[in-house]
């Protein structure tokens, strides 16, 4: 026997969903999809935030050499980014990426060549070709840097024990380099490649020196003896360089010869090189 399904009683309307539950399902399977779209390729869904922050470089801190170490630094829930130290440089008078700040253009200062005008319009053209990060707030910690010298005590300390045990100290100074951001020639001028300038045609107005003094040179002034190496020690060294020195007549010396070191009184006679090389020592 088969049992004929049950009908509904005479007069039941179906029952059919409203409006607002369509809406929250339609929603619903919106989300599901949403959460699984990275199975869908070239669909990525929201990811949560990481419970941690990250770790933040502490760019001032690896500058600073702090606890002695000058490389990779951080700390939690910190962040430096550039723009941050931008405007932490720019405010203390620093240029950043060696670009002028935004007072300096405004006030004109060190910025030729930077900024071009065409009509209502600028543009840093200038800012492409190159660039320099000095200014007169940096050359002031350059001759602050050099004027300093070794500030550290436990340097200082070894230093004083070295100069007893070794007759020379173990530390230097920082260097500071001799650029100033002051040239007006795109390449070095002949007085600056050569280092004379007799009539003082180009030091001061196109070759600007550093005023801070060169650290690094500073330990061998008053060191080397004139005419330690006599005229006759040069020829000879000359010459050892030479093919066939008997044919060749010996070289001429630029310039007037070195004075003769003289020792007890007496003129130190040559010292001639064993080797066969042309080098001096």
């Amino acid at each position: 026997l088969r049992c004929a399904p049950a009908r509904p009683a005479a007069g039941a309307m179906p029952a059919r969903r409203s409006p607002m539950a369509r809406a929250g399902f339609a929603l619903a399977a919106a989300g599901s999809a949403w959460q699984l779209a990275p199975s869908f390729v070239g669909i990525r869904g929201a990811r949560p935030a990481p419970a941690t922050a990250m770790k933040g470089y502490r760019l001032d801190w690896m500058l600073e050499g702090r606890g002695g170490d000058s490389s990779l630094q951080t700390q939690d829930g910190y962040w430096v980014g550039e723009v941050g130290f931008e405007t932490s440089q720019n405010a203390q008078g620093y240029r950043y990426r060696m670009r002028p700040t935004k007072e300096e253009y405004q006030q004109g200062r060190e910025v030729d060549g930077y900024m071009q005008q065409i009509g209502p319009f600028k543009f840093k053209f200038g800012e492409i070709f190159g660039g320099t990060g000095n200014n007169e707030k940096l050359r002031e910690l350059k001759r602050k840097i050099v004027l300093e010298g070794l500030t550290d005590p436990k340097k200082i300390e070894e230093n004083d024990y070295w100069m007893k045990r070794y007759g020379h100290k173990r530390f230097e100074p920082y260097y500071v380099d001799q650029s100033t951001g002051q040239a007006q020639s795109l390449f070095p001028t002949m007085a600056q490649w050569s280092g004379l300038d007799p009539l003082n045609e180009e030091r001061g107005t196109k070759w600007i020196e550093a005023d801070w003094g060169k650290p690094w040179i500073q330990k061998y002034i008053g060191t080397k003896i004139a005419g330690y190496v006599t005229a006759e020690q040069v020829q000879y060294e000359y010459n050892t360089g030479k093919v066939n020195p008997k044919k060749l007549p010996p070289p001429t010396l630029p310039g007037p010869d070195v004075p003769k070191l003289k020792v007890g009184g007496k003129k130190a006679p040559a010292v001639k090189s064993s080797g066969g090389g042309g080098g001096l020592g």
